[in-house]
């Protein structure tokens, strides 16, 4: 990912989703008018309804700003900013203010920052609509941070975690929304997104290529963390979505603190490529899940489901990470097994806990009667076309 390079601004053609993000920003918008300038027809439309238009380019055009950030200062709720190609090195805080940003080109305007600090992720955002952007947190030195929970501080964060991509958790979501839509979200250090809730808060993902390769998965999401009432009016969504996790064996932690809670899951048309491994290291004893060992659906398909799995045997981990990630191999959706034989291991397929690419961290560690053994979240009917079978709802019920 770090040789991705702007293309001009100067486009003369417009790109592939625009009319699609355009029917999500403005729903009055007709096809016609979505083949013209970009710019001239999110201006005009942005006019319409009330709203400014602020534009950004990193290559001074007349009239923007050089920076995201200077330009989401200068907007007022609701305003529109408008980003030209190019890269913006930047970590974005937009939690107290909901706007709506959309880039011209999603694999030219591209905003990144090195996350390898927890307090430093791409954008730390809790509403608004962003479309057409590429988030990448990259990584550019060789920093690995020791993950030692105890003790840990604020001050000390820094030290024991990197950063997410996107990080979602703040008052400013109660009653409101988070869109992302036709985006690249890219990450070499921590999970894509960290998520937690908040009441009548709704976040949905479409469209969006999803890809870490860092030292956790996808996508981190808890429930709420206050006692204040039951919690029910909370979604979450991810709609003809690409997840690309060949990071960590975990593509999604999913942790419940409140039985109390309730956020209701939409997968639909999720397409995912990931890995498990036979590691007893890379796994969590105390994980909830109550879903199907991948060792039972190599052993009997026929029971236990149609998730694709590949079996990739006698490599190191780290082997077949680079080839994955790379591409160097053939790639079909699904998971890629890889059963590494170590001389130091006496019985290497010996695990002390069910083998899953999801990590249902519960309280107590007992299963809940949530989505896969959660407490808290819910898979709706909508789950379905999914290539990993415990995202589609007829699976769970």
């Amino acid at each position: 990912m770090k040789e991705l390079n702007p293309l001009n601004i100067i486009k003369t053609a417009i790109f592939t989703a625009l009319s699609v993000s355009l029917f999500i920003l403005f729903p009055s918008v007709n096809a016609s008018a979505a083949e013209a300038d970009p710019y001239t027809i999110i201006s005009s439309f942005a006019s319409a309804g009330g709203k400014n238009i602020l534009a950004v380019s990193a290559d001074s055009l007349p009239g923007t700003y050089s920076t995201i950030t200077e330009a989401a200062a200068a907007a007022k709720e609701g305003d529109v900013i408008y980003i030209y190609p190019g890269e913006y090195e930047e970590s974005l805080d937009l939690r107290t203010k909901e706007l709506i940003f959309f880039g011209e080109d999603r694999d030219a305007c591209i905003i990144k920052f090195e996350t390898v600090r927890y307090t430093s992720p791409v954008l730390n955002v809790s509403a608004g609509t962003f479309s057409n952007l590429t988030l990448y947190g990259y990584k550019d030195s060789d920093t690995e941070l020791s993950a030692d929970v105890i003790g840990m501080t604020e001050d000390t964060v820094d030290d024991n975690f990197s950063g997410y991509v996107i990080h979602i958790d703040d008052d400013y979501e109660y009653g409101r929304s988070l869109v992302f839509n036709n985006c690249n979200i890219i990450s070499e250090n921590n999970n894509c997104i960290g998520l937690g809730f908040r009441d009548r808060f709704s976040v949905s993902f479409e469209n969006c290529l999803l890809r870490s390769t860092g030292t956790a998965g996808i996508l981190y999401v808890h429930d709420p963390e206050d006692l204040i009432g039951a919690k029910s009016d909370m979604k979450l969504a991810f709609r003809n979505c690409i997840w690309e996790n060949f990071g960590y064996p975990y593509v999604i932690c999913a942790k419940s603190i409140h039985t109390t809670n309730r956020v209701e899951v939409t997968f639909q048309n999720v397409t995912s490529y990931c890995y498990a491994t036979n590691l007893s290291d890379l796994y969590s004893p105390g994980n909830a899940f109550s879903g199907f060992d991948i060792r039972l659906q190599i052993q009997l398909p026929q029971v236990f489901g149609s998730t694709p799995i590949s079996i990739r045997a006698d490599k190191k981990v780290s082997e077949y990470l680079r080839e994955l990630r790379t591409q160097t191999i053939r790639m079909k959706p699904g998971i890629y097994f890889i059963n590494e034989k170590r001389s130091s291991a006496k019985d290497p397929d010996a695990l002390p806990t069910t083998v899953t690419v999801y990590y249902i961290n519960n309280a107590y560690d007992l299963p809940g009667d949530g989505w896969v053994g959660s407490n808290a979240f819910y898979l709706t009917e909508e789950s379905a076309d999914n290539t990993l079978d415990e995202m589609n709802y007829h699976i769970n019920n």
